[in-house]
């Protein structure tokens, strides 16, 4: 992630900004890790039949869950007007919401 990025989202209360900061960091951290597990298990070169594969799929899954639940976690501790001014930021750098990802 681009120091660019991460200083185009701010929190409008300075006190939240290491929560915001951290909101940003884990959803980039689920996005690249969602685009890398999907490669591996679209490709159609893993059978996901056989039991190793069953349980790294499952890994994955948990990996996945682990940091959307860390996001929620913080989307909860923050207020419904910082939020929003997270997903106006987001959108700016991505070109689509978060709140498409999480609500708020």
């Amino acid at each position: 992630m681009s120091n660019y990025e991460m200083s185009e989202v701010k929190a409008i209360n300075p006190k939240y900004t290491k929560k915001v900061q951290r909101l940003y960091e884990l959803d980039r951290k689920h996005s690249d890790l969602a685009a890398v597990y999907e490669e591996i298990w679209d490709d159609g070169n893993v059978d996901e039949d056989t039991p190793a594969n069953a349980r790294l799929r499952a890994r994955h899954d948990r990996e996945l869950e682990k940091l959307f639940d860390k996001m929620d976690a913080i989307t909860e501790e923050l207020p419904k007007r910082e939020c929003q001014n997270f997903d106006a930021c987001y959108k700016a750098i991505h070109g689509y919401t978060f709140v498409d990802l999480l609500i708020c």
